[in-house]
């Protein structure tokens, strides 16, 4: 897969896992590579800290019992805008697919 384009569906979907509830980086990254199992652990990373620059995300740290903290992701106002603005996109886009005749 292009990298350009899998890094815009991977926007989405690290958007859409955060709508439905915060959770800390490595398990939205083990979750993802169920999917995307050739994307590094290092990309994900990236992507999650543009989100947060982004105000797409915001972060905050959680105490656990029995080890370090960790830093939970949520996704902001913002980001649930700009989620909706991707899947009216995507919506576009398969939109031209079915008119020029590409079928999944």
């Amino acid at each position: 897969m292009d990298s350009q384009l899998k890094r815009g569906i991977l926007n989405i979907c690290i958007l859409q896992l955060l709508k439905k509830e915060d959770q800390y980086g490595y398990d939205i990254i083990k979750k993802l590579q169920e999917f995307f199992p050739d994307t590094e652990e290092s990309t994900l990373y990236a992507i999650l800290r543009r989100l947060n620059k982004e105000e797409l995300t915001d972060m905050y740290y959680s105490e656990v019992s029995n080890g370090p903290q960790r830093k939970y992701y949520q996704i902001t106002e913002k980001g649930k805008e700009c989620l909706e603005e991707y899947i009216e996109s995507w919506h576009q886009i398969e939109n031209i697919f079915s008119a020029i005749g590409i079928t999944t």
